[in-house]
């Protein structure tokens, strides 16, 4: 042990060690202060989750009287730019459901980073394993009509909201849209900045505005993925 800890000390500075736990320490404080106001928040919306979450900076909720949200075990959130490892964040984690026919179900082991999820009225699912990087938007709805134009700001066009489903191990790069009415398949990864209008396979990857198939992920016979 004490061999280590020479190696260790002449191999980096004492001030680059010093500086190096206060800032540990400092995201240790941050996630235990997320997570202890998430859990809070959990409770005063009657939401349902798993054990062992992990929370870093803001988290909001809104949940519509007689919807649905629901969060799996081991669920992780990141939302303070101090904890994003490769990019800047725009805002917190905000999940909100709109209508009492509104749920959102997210699986086991997901990671949501400054991410916005919105049911008006329909289901959006996220599958086990699910990584979302930061600043990705998630809407089963327009809003509004889209013709005729007088319409958009007095008909919201909820016979138009669609389900969303994505599936488990999926990974969606930072600053991407998902739209009504799509369906991820599982293991398929979604390219940064990608606007997902239409409907992904599984085992792919995807990107582009609209967001196409770029190629195939080769997997295993079990269908893991190979490097």
């Amino acid at each position: 042990m004490i061999g280590r800890i020479l190696n260790i000390l002449n191999k980096y500075s004492l001030l680059e060690l010093i500086s190096y736990a206060l800032y540990s320490g400092y995201l240790l404080s941050l996630q235990w202060i997320g997570t202890f106001f998430f859990r809070l928040k959990v409770i005063f919306w009657n939401i349902q989750i798993g054990k062992s979450s992990k929370v870093t900076g803001k988290f909001l909720f809104f949940k519509y009287p007689g919807s649905k949200i629901s969060i799996g075990d081991n669920f992780t959130s990141i939302s303070h730019s101090s904890r994003a490892m490769a990019t800047s964040l725009f805002s917190p984690t905000c999940i909100k459901t709109l209508s009492d026919s509104s749920e959102i179900l997210i699986g086991n082991g997901v990671g949501l980073n400054g991410t916005s999820i919105t049911a008006r009225s329909r289901s959006i699912k996220i599958g086990d394993h699910v990584m979302i990087a930061a600043n990705v938007t998630i809407m089963d709805s327009d809003f509004h009509v889209v013709f005729p134009p007088q319409g958009r700001l007095t008909n919201p066009g909820y016979e138009y909201d669609a389900n969303i489903e994505i599936g488990e191990n999926v990974w969606i790069g930072t600053r991407c849209t998902i739209l009504k009415g799509v369906s991820i398949g599982k293991n398929s990864v979604i390219a940064a900045g990608s606007i997902v209008s239409k409907s992904i396979p599984a085992n792919v990857v995807a990107g582009g505005i609209p967001a196409k198939v770029i190629r195939a992920l080769e997997t295993t016979k079990k269908g893991s993925n190979k490097k």
